[in-house]
């Protein structure tokens, strides 16, 4: 591995003394997930291109697979708070990227051999999901300890930007091996990558504060997580203006390279071309999501961010295939969505975690997740069947519109937040 280490020499001549760069623990842990988000980025269209080109999938079926990425959260979320709270969350984040590259060698494997088909495509989009549900979740409380309260909006901002550089590069990478190897073998990038954050997780020093013993049954703290997030008015907010979101959102990434391939006309190249734009947006919004919050506050950047996602998704609606530069235009377009989803997104995971206590962090992350994602699976399937049957434009219009009234309404549902 002496690429990272060649990368970390240069970053501590230029960064200043108190900069996260300067940790070598932190240094591994954004390695690790710009890895994963390398690998996503390929698997963002390989995944889709294999089940639209190979398994013949249309809108319906691809609302089912947004579904299942969903499910993890409201099943084995949940519970997952408690266990995350009562173990080491570097082991549990490392052993669960191992799950999701175990998973995710279904797809080459089920595509050389003969047995790839929708319902194992359901199933890889489910294992992915868990390890994210509690894995990833694992990961967030120990990026809270391991950079302490008063540097997570930076550590959040840099891990955000490490991943948009990530998506910028991915998605040449993916057109590449996606011409090369074909949909489904392109996927094995996205192995190697979870494979090697397990890694540099792995080979984090920092030392854990050792759960506290409890004598308390698993049930009543599962409840007390719960209790935590409906009895503060913060997160009790978050939940309304995050479960639409999650809805909405996460319905228009499941379908817009259905859309950018059957009604633009896209090729696998100008798709990539188009999830490059994109990922330079998000590059853009991890800087400015921190910006935004300093001098805004985190509330009021978050709402913000979910309004200027809103008007890339309407963007993305407006051209036909008959349009000049229609590649651009859609690039463009999810530039927009992607730079106001990483400002959203980082606000919202710092806003979170600074009202909630270590001891609770575990589970209020996974009841967060669990209330926030509830609507969700019955939701993507609803919308996916809706694409079937009135098209694809207009639901992507009446999806921008309900997140720029959502981001309204938020400023009533939220408290201001003090930082």
């Amino acid at each position: 591995m002496h690429f990272p280490r060649s990368v970390s020499r240069r970053l501590l001549h230029i960064a200043p003394r108190n900069s996260l760069w300067r940790n070598g623990d932190f240094r591994k842990l954004f390695y690790a997930t710009t890895l994963i988000f390398l690998g996503a980025a390929v698997s963002q269209m390989a995944l889709p291109l294999t089940a639209i080109q190979l398994l013949g999938a249309g809108a319906s079926e691809m609302g089912i697979l947004a579904a299942c990425q969903l499910l993890p959260f409201v099943t084995v979320g949940l519970p997952a708070g408690v266990w995350i709270d009562r173990s080491s969350k570097k082991k549990l984040a490392a052993s669960f990227d191992l799950c999701s590259a175990c998973a995710l060698a279904l797809v080459p494997l089920g595509a050389w051999f003969g047995f790839l088909s929708m319902p194992i495509l359901y199933l890889v989009g489910f294992m992915v999901s868990t390890t994210e549900a509690i894995g990833g979740s694992a990961l967030q409380v120990f990026v809270t300890q391991l950079v302490g309260r008063d540097q997570l909006v930076s550590a959040n901002s840099k891990l955000g930007a490490g991943s948009s550089i990530a998506m910028v590069v991915g998605p040449a990478l993916a057109a590449a091996l996606v011409s090369l190897l074909g949909a489904p073998f392109a996927i094995s990038l996205n192995v190697l990558g979870f494979s090697g954050s397990a890694f540099f997780v792995s080979r984090i020093a920092f030392r854990e504060a050792p759960a506290k013993p409890s004598a308390e049954p698993f049930w009543p703290q599962l409840r007390e997580g719960l209790m935590f997030v409906w009895r503060s008015p913060m997160l009790r907010g978050l939940v309304a203006v995050v479960a639409v979101w999650i809805m909405l959102a996460d319905s228009f990434k499941a379908l817009y390279v259905l859309h950018a391939t059957r009604n633009l006309l896209l090729e696998p190249g100008q798709i990539a071309f188009v999830n490059t734009l994109g990922a330079l947006g998000g590059l853009a919004g991890a800087p400015l999501a921190h910006a935004l919050a300093r001098r805004f506050g985190i509330r009021n950047a978050l709402l913000g961010g979910v309004a200027v996602a809103a008007c890339g998704i309407l963007l993305f609606a407006l051209p036909t295939a008959a349009l000049t530069g229609v590649a651009l235009w859609s690039g463009l377009a999810l530039l927009v969505f992607d730079c106001g989803a990483a400002v959203y997104v980082i606000n919202y995971l710092t806003l979170r975690q600074t009202v909630t206590p270590d001891a609770l962090l575990g589970r209020m992350v996974t009841s967060m997740r669990f209330v926030t994602i509830l609507p969700g699976p019955l939701g993507a399937i609803a919308i996916g069947r809706a694409g079937d049957g009135v098209g694809l434009v207009p639901i992507f219009v009446g999806i921008g519109i309900a997140l720029l009234l959502i981001a309204l309404v938020g400023t009533r549902c939220l408290p201001e937040s003090k930082q």
